[in-house]
């Protein structure tokens, strides 16, 4: 984040307006990263090179190169990440599918069964379960290059046995999901940096723990 140390308060408001001009600088090469790879192949490594670039200016690191530190990481990841991401475009589509299966049209028998309610409990309880872990995939990426199954082990294992990370993070994504869809012009600002910014901090914090706790664990 900025530092505030011996400066006015022009000064600090200067170097948070940077640090915004720059969030909003990493949303746009998140796009055009997701674009680049036709949304399916773009996106997660477009998440990840976000996610790192984000993290460096997090902790003051970024210098003055975002873009080709962006672009360089993308690149280097591309393949890697998806293959990782595989797995949640797939899950994806069959929790799509599950949720078009589930939910029964207004006015017709089923209705009377509690069944078709618990399956979509059941469904939407995956759905953010799938969602935390693809977030924790994405910050893994961004912090190790290991092998696809250690990291998909990691993504699903982590939101489990960390239940205040996993929370937090949940809680967080569904309140910009709130605040965007009512401010919509704050999408093509920052829609993806914030949101990526905060999941990339919750996970990486967690990790480094872990990693304090036990020097081994990457």
């Amino acid at each position: 984040m900025p530092s505030t140390d011996n400066l006015g308060w022009a000064g600090r408001a200067m170097e948070w307006l940077a640090f915004a001009t720059r969030l909003v600088l990493v949303n746009v090469l998140f796009g055009a990263g997701t674009l680049a790879g036709l949304v399916i192949f773009g996106m997660f490594p477009a998440a990840v090179a976000a996610t790192t670039v984000l993290a460096r200016l997090r902790t003051g690191a970024a210098g003055e190169h975002l873009v080709r530190d962006f672009v360089t990481v993308y690149r280097s990841q591309f393949w890697h990440v998806n293959r990782v991401g595989s797995i949640f475009w797939l899950a994806g589509v069959v929790l799509f599918l599950n949720f078009l299966t589930v939910l029964v049209p207004a006015g017709t028998p089923e209705l009377s069964s509690p069944v078709p309610s618990v399956l979509l409990v059941i469904a939407a309880l995956a759905g953010l379960g799938t969602m935390a872990a693809a977030a924790t995939a994405v910050a893994v990426c961004s912090r190790y290059r290991d092998s696809v199954i250690r990291t998909w082990r990691t993504a699903f294992v982590l939101p489990l046995v960390s239940p205040v990370m996993t929370l937090s993070l949940l809680i967080s994504l569904v309140a910009f999901a709130v605040i965007f869809s009512g401010i919509g012009v704050l999408v093509p600002l920052v829609g993806a940096s914030v949101p990526l910014l905060l999941s990339g901090w919750l996970v990486g914090h967690r990790l480094a723990g872990l990693e304090a706790a036990e020097p081994a664990f990457a």
